[in-house]
């Protein structure tokens, strides 16, 4: 007794083939989808880092009103080598706004080979701060 050919069971070759680019397509797309949200999880790390950073400048290096006047400082961090920090401070209108100062902090790094940052401004009244008082005089 012979067997059909219609009774085998299995698969054919194109069968096969099409099973085989279905799954290179979805292991593909899962891949792709893993980096991005790798990128994704790396760029958020890297904000908190900086977010924290911007606390401790202003804890180590604080900005008393008295001696508040313009000028630009930055500095890098011992524990976190790729980070850096810029600090600018300018008076925003010496004629109508006495004493009114415009302080920008950015912590900065390279991201992938990008510069990347973070950047807090904010302004401070000092209406006691010596270089206010000593122009008034």
């Amino acid at each position: 007794m012979k067997q059909s050919v219609a009774s085998k069971k299995g698969l054919t070759l194109i069968e096969v083939l099409l099973a085989m680019v279905i799954l290179t397509i979805g292991v593909t797309s899962l891949m792709t989808a893993m980096s991005r949200c790798l990128a994704v999880v790396r760029t958020a790390r890297d904000r908190n880092i900086a977010q924290g950073l911007i606390l401790q400048i202003d804890r180590d290096h604080p900005i008393e009103d008295v001696d508040l006047e313009e000028l630009t400082e930055e500095g890098e961090f011992e524990d976190y080598d790729r980070y850096t920090w810029f600090r600018d401070i300018q008076i925003v209108d010496e004629e109508e706004r006495p004493g009114l100062f415009l302080v920008t902090l950015r912590v900065q790094w390279s991201e992938q080979g990008r510069e990347a940052f973070e950047e807090v401004m904010m302004y401070r009244y000092a209406p006691d701060a010596e270089s206010i008082t000593s122009e008034i005089n």
